[in-house]
């Protein structure tokens, strides 16, 4: 990837970034989640059948980017709205992907009781956790899916 190409990809990120940051914080996810694909089956997770077998280097190096636009904007971001930043941009490439977002294990509250994360092809691209810590509370694929559940109204 050229050095452009590479900043491009960074300004991308920082434009889309501070948007999904204002969604997950103000704005109901029922408004939204179109937005992102379709909920599907938690079975797809992990599974190397999700994703483009093609090409990982695109996807990673888009996550990479959505990283570095994170450590340059001037407010902090957890890991929801980089999540939704990635699975828009791998949406708009035609990548296909998951984003998770899942509770962790246990009673105890903590400041990573929720968390989310990407993956395409069974890897993580953002919010690497140890996947057996956390109950999948939503699967969101970018894809059209077949047996999709449809938004309610």
């Amino acid at each position: 990837m050229t050095r452009n190409r590479s900043r491009l990809l960074t300004l991308e990120a920082l434009a889309l970034l501070p948007l999904a940051r204002l969604l997950v914080d103000r704005v109901p996810l029922k408004f939204w989640r179109g937005s992102l694909g379709a909920i599907v089956s938690k079975d797809l997770l992990g599974n190397p059948a999700t994703g483009r077998e093609a090409d990982r280097r695109l996807p990673s190096a888009l996550a990479r980017r959505v990283e570095r636009a994170a450590a340059i904007v001037p407010f902090h971001t957890k890991c929801l709205p980089r999540a939704v930043t990635l699975h828009w941009m791998l949406r708009r490439r035609g990548i296909a992907a998951l984003l998770v977002i899942a509770r962790r294990r246990g009673e105890n509250p903590s400041p990573d009781f929720y968390h989310a994360w990407v993956e395409t092809g069974g890897d993580m691209l953002i919010g690497h956790c140890e996947r057996s810590l956390y109950i999948p509370l939503m699967v969101i694929t970018n894809k059209a899916a077949p047996g999709a559940l449809r938004a309610e109204r």
